[in-house]
């Protein structure tokens, strides 16, 4: 007789989804506070006026939320600095330090790694972010001093290693890293999935905003992940680089947003903000994309947070149509003041090259819209590439000086690459990628198509900064080309936030209208004379009349100019402050601390039509 078979009929545990990150501790762990790890940002290249990491952030919090000790560090771009670093550690005594590394520190961190295992031999090295995503074989290949590399979104990878670390367990089945094993051969375990729902991730800890005695330029958050997009060259997780399974583009709730952003301003008393989305209206660029970003923005004004912010946008999104210029409308009232574009080319064939969606008309449309509604356009462009003709560099010349070309950089600016990019293995399958390449990730190691493109390139990279910046992106000594471009940032937001907040006061218009077309005025200039400069050099090589002495005779003519229109515009600013404080206008109250007077300042008047009327 058969015996009967006994059956679990009760529910069986539901199955983790791929994606799925849920916080915890392993109950094996019973004093996580002992386990320290130190995250060090280097401060190395062009952080864009502000040191703030914010994936470094994301993973620190996420190890305080289950008692872990977790520290961050700033270290800069000088040998004392690292000497320092190496002192504080020895005394620090962490378990696990780690890295995020990039084509421009890439140098720097295998230096210091080197004194850090002649320091702490004992302690394991982890290095992530893009150039370890893209690249982390190679990254182990070429720093002997780091143990593993971390593939993809850190949160996950961090708690799970920390955990391994604390638990002294084997890394063979550590999903998401690259890592030597017993005998010293590379590894590199199957990548994680993407998060999933970034709604359960902790708020960043602002470790660096405390630690500049809560004032920075600008403090970044993180709505969404990944972008619909897919630029030819572009590290950004988008549609054709992902190296993780799961959506290309996730986002947060506009309340979770909102509170982010609120408890900054009540705990840090800072209000000035750089969204960092790809694509602050993906989704879809449309309604869906909008209609999220209309609520961000509304929620931001039903709070009352009185904010300044910068967003990414996608040219080809904005169409002048009275819906879009309705919803920049509502971004500006809500502190809307810097928009970030990948404009890139002035040439339809170019913005082929980088797979671009939008068209020439779509990036003039877009300018246009912006400086309508008073919004600062951060113009990335890319003139110098490998594929570059003189053709095409006299056209977009032509494209920046009739539409934002005071910026000189914009005309003389190169292609940097980065490893997983599709530009990268175009200029590596046709032979202009340098074989050292793999080695040091430089971000200029290519040759130009056209040998004279080349030699034009590598001319304007002397011309208004020293070898630092020329060789490896570093800004060291800065230029006044350089200083140009971070004041005309500060001196648009002036202009934007005092019309916001005091053009109700009687008299005020007229002085900031008056004080919007000097500056008009001058850009104008600027743009013609930048536009002259670059004509007369292309014609130079053209001609093979460039020389070491006309260069450095360019260098100080230039110097010289910048920095007389420098002197203008300050003083120009300067006399209008005065003015608008006859009239009433509290300038203090713009800077992006909130003044002492009291949370959000007096309200600010809109007038509904634009203040025209970026591991």
């Amino acid at each position: 007789m058969r015996q009967p078979i006994d059956i679990d009929l009760s529910p069986a545990p539901p199955r983790k989804k791929p994606g799925e990150f849920a916080i915890a501790l392993d109950p094996r762990i019973t004093d996580p506070g002992r386990f320290k790890v130190s995250f060090l940002i280097l401060l190395d290249g062009d952080l864009v006026m502000s040191p703030e990491h914010l994936g470094v952030a994301y993973m620190t919090s996420v190890l305080r939320s289950v008692g872990f000790t977790a520290e961050i560090r700033e270290v800069d771009h000088d040998e004392d600095a690292h000497a320092a670093t190496v002192e504080h550690l020895r005394a620090y005594r962490p378990d696990l330090v780690c890295f995020t590394l990039m084509s421009l520190n890439l140098t720097s961190c295998v230096s210091l790694c080197r004194q850090l295992k002649e320091a702490l031999p004992d302690t394991p090295i982890a290095c992530g972010g893009p150039a370890g995503t893209f690249a982390g074989l190679d990254v182990l290949r070429n720093n002997p001093y780091t143990d593993l590399v971390a593939v993809g979104e850190g949160e996950p990878t961090i708690l799970d290693l920390v955990q391994r670390l604390y638990l002294d367990e084997a890394l063979t089945d550590c999903p998401g890293i690259c890592y030597r094993d017993a005998d010293g051969a590379l590894r590199q375990n199957p990548a994680r999935p993407l998060i999933h729902d970034l709604e359960v991730l902790p708020f960043p800890a602002r470790d660096q905003l405390s630690q500049h005695g809560d004032k920075l330029e600008y403090v970044r958050v993180s709505t969404s992940r990944g972008c619909v997009a897919n630029c030819a060259f572009c590290s950004a997780p988008h549609l054709k680089n992902r190296v993780q399974a799961g959506k290309a583009w996730r986002g947060r709730g506009p309340e979770q947003i909102v509170e982010e952003v609120a408890q900054i301003v009540e705990r840090h008393q800072f209000r000035t903000f750089d969204f960092v989305d790809s694509t602050f209206e993906d989704p879809d660029g449309g309604r869906v994309g909008k209609k999220r970003a209309a609520a961000i923005a509304q929620g931001m004004l039903d709070r009352g947070l009185d904010i300044y912010y910068n967003v990414c946008m996608r040219a080809e999104n904005w169409s002048d149509t009275p819906e879009d210029h309705a919803l920049l409308d509502l971004l500006t009232a809500s502190g809307l003041e810097k928009v970030n574009v990948g404009i890139e080319a002035g040439t339809a064939e170019e913005l082929l090259l980088w797979e671009k969606r939008a068209t020439v008309e779509d990036n003039v449309t877009i300018i246009r819209m912006l400086r309508e509604h008073g919004i600062y356009l951060a113009m990335g462009f890319i003139p110098f590439h490998p594929y570059a003709t003189l053709d095409t560099l006299i056209a977009n010349a032509r494209f920046l000086r009739d539409n934002s070309g005071h910026n000189l950089r914009r005309m003389t600016e190169r292609l940097e690459i980065y490893p997983g990019t599709a530009i990268v293995r175009r200029i590596e399958g046709e032979g202009l990628l340098w074989d050292s390449y793999q080695k040091n990730l430089d971000p200029y190691g290519y040759d130009f198509a056209d040998e004279r493109v080349g030699l034009l390139a590598k001319h304007f990279a002397r011309l208004y900064n020293n070898d630092d910046y020329h060789q490896r992106g570093v800004i060291t000594d800065q230029s006044a080309v350089f200083e140009f471009e971070t004041y005309n940032v500060v001196m648009q937001t002036f202009i934007s936030r005092l019309h916001r907040r005091f053009g109700g006061l009687p008299g005020v218009d007229e002085v900031m209208e008056n004080f919007k077309a000097t500056v008009h005025e001058i850009r104008q200039e600027m743009g013609q004379f930048n536009y002259g400069f670059f004509m007369s050099n292309l014609e130079a090589v053209m001609n093979d009349s460039l020389d070491r002495d006309k260069q450095e005779v360019q260098v100080v003519d230039v110097e010289e100019y910048f920095r007389d229109r420098l002197d203008r515009l300050r003083s120009e600013q300067l006399r209008v402050g005065k003015r608008l404080t006859r009239l009433g206008a509290r300038v203090m109250e713009i800077s992006s601390t909130l003044p002492s007077f009291g949370p959000g300042g007096l309200p600010r008047s809109y007038s509904g039509e634009g203040s025209g009327a970026t591991w």
